[in-house]
Protein backbone atom coordinates (compact mmCIF):
# COMPACT_ATOMS: atom_id res chain seq x y z
CA UNK A 1 0.00 0.00 0.00
CA UNK A 2 1.23 3.51 -0.69
CA UNK A 3 0.20 6.81 0.85
CA UNK A 4 -1.43 7.88 -2.40
CA UNK A 5 -4.03 5.13 -1.95
CA UNK A 6 -5.33 6.63 1.29
CA UNK A 7 -8.37 8.54 0.05
CA UNK A 8 -10.51 8.22 3.19
CA UNK A 9 -10.15 7.94 6.93
CA UNK A 10 -10.65 4.18 6.74
CA UNK A 11 -7.91 3.79 4.12
CA UNK A 12 -5.57 6.00 6.14
CA UNK A 13 -6.15 3.79 9.21
CA UNK A 14 -5.42 0.71 7.07
CA UNK A 15 -2.18 2.39 5.95
CA UNK A 16 -1.18 3.10 9.57
CA UNK A 17 -1.96 -0.47 10.59
CA UNK A 18 0.07 -1.89 7.70
CA UNK A 19 3.02 0.38 8.47
CA UNK A 20 2.86 -0.52 12.17
CA UNK A 21 3.05 -4.24 11.30
CA UNK A 22 5.99 -3.66 8.97
CA UNK A 23 7.93 -1.48 11.41
CA UNK A 24 7.27 -3.14 14.76
CA UNK A 25 9.31 -3.45 16.87
CA UNK A 26 12.20 -1.74 15.10
CA UNK A 27 10.44 1.43 13.91
CA UNK A 28 11.75 4.91 14.68
CA UNK A 29 11.27 6.50 18.09
CA UNK A 30 8.38 8.95 18.31
CA UNK A 31 10.61 12.04 18.39
CA UNK A 32 12.67 10.81 15.43
CA UNK A 33 9.50 10.09 13.43
CA UNK A 34 8.08 13.57 14.18
CA UNK A 35 11.33 15.24 13.09
CA UNK A 36 11.47 13.10 9.94
CA UNK A 37 7.89 14.14 9.18
CA UNK A 38 8.79 17.81 9.66
CA UNK A 39 11.74 17.36 7.28
CA UNK A 40 9.69 15.84 4.47
CA UNK A 41 6.66 18.13 4.53
CA UNK A 42 5.88 19.30 1.01
CA UNK A 43 7.46 22.59 0.01
CA UNK A 44 4.25 24.40 -0.83
CA UNK A 45 2.92 26.47 2.05
CA UNK A 46 -0.67 26.61 0.76
CA UNK A 47 -3.31 24.02 0.04
CA UNK A 48 -4.54 21.30 2.36
CA UNK A 49 -3.07 17.79 2.56
CA UNK A 50 -6.25 15.70 2.36
CA UNK A 51 -6.06 11.96 3.09
CA UNK A 52 -3.74 11.25 0.12
CA UNK A 53 -1.33 14.01 1.12
CA UNK A 54 -1.31 12.92 4.74
CA UNK A 55 -0.65 9.33 3.68
CA UNK A 56 2.23 10.41 1.43
CA UNK A 57 3.71 12.45 4.28
CA UNK A 58 3.66 9.52 6.71
CA UNK A 59 5.20 7.13 4.17
CA UNK A 60 7.88 9.70 3.24
CA UNK A 61 8.67 10.35 6.91
CA UNK A 62 9.20 6.65 7.57
CA UNK A 63 11.52 6.43 4.56
CA UNK A 64 13.52 9.53 5.51
CA UNK A 65 16.96 9.22 7.10
CA UNK A 66 17.09 9.13 10.91
CA UNK A 67 17.41 12.54 12.53
CA UNK A 68 19.21 11.58 15.71
CA UNK A 69 16.16 12.57 17.74
CA UNK A 70 15.12 15.74 19.45
CA UNK A 71 16.51 17.64 22.40
CA UNK A 72 14.23 17.86 25.47
CA UNK A 73 11.89 20.85 25.49
CA UNK A 74 13.14 22.16 28.84
CA UNK A 75 10.16 24.35 29.42
CA UNK A 76 6.48 24.92 28.92
CA UNK A 77 5.01 23.43 25.76
CA UNK A 78 4.28 26.21 23.29
CA UNK A 79 1.46 25.24 20.95
CA UNK A 80 1.92 27.00 17.60
CA UNK A 81 -1.08 28.03 15.51
CA UNK A 82 -1.48 25.52 12.69
CA UNK A 83 -3.23 26.67 9.55
CA UNK A 84 -0.46 25.97 7.02
CA UNK A 85 2.40 23.67 6.22
CA UNK A 86 4.75 25.93 8.18
CA UNK A 87 2.52 25.76 11.24
CA UNK A 88 2.46 21.96 11.11
CA UNK A 89 6.25 21.96 10.76
CA UNK A 90 6.60 24.07 13.91
CA UNK A 91 4.17 21.80 15.78
CA UNK A 92 6.00 18.61 14.78
CA UNK A 93 9.31 20.02 16.02
CA UNK A 94 7.71 21.21 19.29
CA UNK A 95 6.00 17.85 19.83
CA UNK A 96 9.27 15.97 19.26
CA UNK A 97 10.98 18.05 21.95
CA UNK A 98 7.98 17.65 24.25
CA UNK A 99 8.03 13.88 23.79
CA UNK A 100 11.70 13.68 24.77
CA UNK A 101 11.01 15.87 27.80
CA UNK A 102 7.89 14.00 28.94
CA UNK A 103 8.41 10.55 27.36
CA UNK A 104 4.78 9.53 27.83
CA UNK A 105 3.19 9.22 24.40
CA UNK A 106 1.67 5.89 23.53
CA UNK A 107 1.89 5.60 19.75
CA UNK A 108 -0.32 2.49 19.61
CA UNK A 109 -3.08 4.28 21.51
CA UNK A 110 -2.80 7.31 19.23
CA UNK A 111 -3.24 5.10 16.16
CA UNK A 112 -6.20 3.43 17.87
CA UNK A 113 -7.83 6.78 18.52
CA UNK A 114 -7.44 7.62 14.85
CA UNK A 115 -9.32 4.37 14.22
CA UNK A 116 -12.54 6.17 15.17
CA UNK A 117 -12.50 7.47 11.62
CA UNK A 118 -12.68 3.98 10.16
CA UNK A 119 -16.29 3.80 11.33
CA UNK A 120 -17.13 6.85 9.22
CA UNK A 121 -17.09 9.44 11.99
CA UNK A 122 -15.68 12.85 11.15
CA UNK A 123 -15.58 13.99 14.77
CA UNK A 124 -13.40 12.70 17.58
CA UNK A 125 -15.61 11.76 20.55
CA UNK A 126 -15.54 14.43 23.25
CA UNK A 127 -13.83 16.93 20.99
CA UNK A 128 -15.23 19.99 19.22
CA UNK A 129 -13.09 19.73 16.08
CA UNK A 130 -13.87 18.12 12.75
CA UNK A 131 -11.45 15.80 10.96
CA UNK A 132 -13.07 16.13 7.55
CA UNK A 133 -11.85 17.65 5.42
CA UNK A 134 -8.25 16.84 6.33
CA UNK A 135 -6.55 20.18 6.83
CA UNK A 136 -3.27 21.28 8.37
CA UNK A 137 -5.29 22.25 11.45
CA UNK A 138 -7.19 18.96 11.77
CA UNK A 139 -3.92 17.02 11.53
CA UNK A 140 -2.51 19.25 14.28
CA UNK A 141 -5.58 18.67 16.46
CA UNK A 142 -5.13 14.90 16.16
CA UNK A 143 -1.45 15.14 17.10
CA UNK A 144 -2.26 17.37 20.06
CA UNK A 145 -4.95 14.92 21.19
CA UNK A 146 -2.33 12.14 21.23
CA UNK A 147 -0.12 14.32 23.42
CA UNK A 148 -2.91 15.03 25.92
CA UNK A 149 -4.20 11.46 26.22
CA UNK A 150 -1.08 10.27 27.91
Amino acid sequence: MTGTQATSGAEFIALLEELARELAPDGPAVDDFLLRWAAVLPGEATGEPGWPGLGRQVVAALGAPPTGGAEPARGRFEEPEVDSRDGLHALLVALAADFVEMGVWDVARCAGDLGVLAGGSTRVPGSPFELEPVTWGSVAEQLLAARVYE
